[in-house]
């Protein structure tokens, strides 16, 4: 089941939120051998890549995905750089697992994203 979520931050901020997968009966679901990708983009038939932000496990210029198997945790972090990049606005986000296969592929959350200013230190 897709948890509908949605969240904000001020633009050029670090963003974290951690989310923790169950079935409906409350067990912890087996991320094990799962790729993942959370994705923003500006509007939800947009498959322009890149997408504005993309953030898969592997750690990069824009954030990470950390997998806690155990407690089937998954932490989103984005950086900086990459709320920088939304400007004032709200944009469809998501957090795929095995996002680049047609047949397996499942949107565990989807919402919207709200970017905000906010003066600078």
């Amino acid at each position: 089941m897709t948890l509908q979520w949605n969240t904000d931050a001020p633009a050029g901020s670090q963003w974290q939120r951690q989310f923790t997968l169950t079935n409906a009966d409350g067990s912890l679901i087996d991320l094990t051998g799962l790729a993942w990708e959370f994705v923003v983009r500006p509007s939800v038939t947009d498959i322009t890549s890149p997408a504005l932000i993309s953030v898969t496990t592997t750690p990069g210029a824009q954030g990470s995905i950390t997998v806690d198997l155990p407690t089937s945790t998954l932490t989103v972090t984005l950086t900086p750089a990459a709320t920088a990049v939304l400007k004032k606005g709200f944009y469809p986000l998501a957090l795929w697992s095995a996002p680049t296969d047609a047949s397996t592929r499942t949107a565990w959350v989807t919402g919207m994203f709200n970017s905000f200013p906010a003066a600078l230190p």
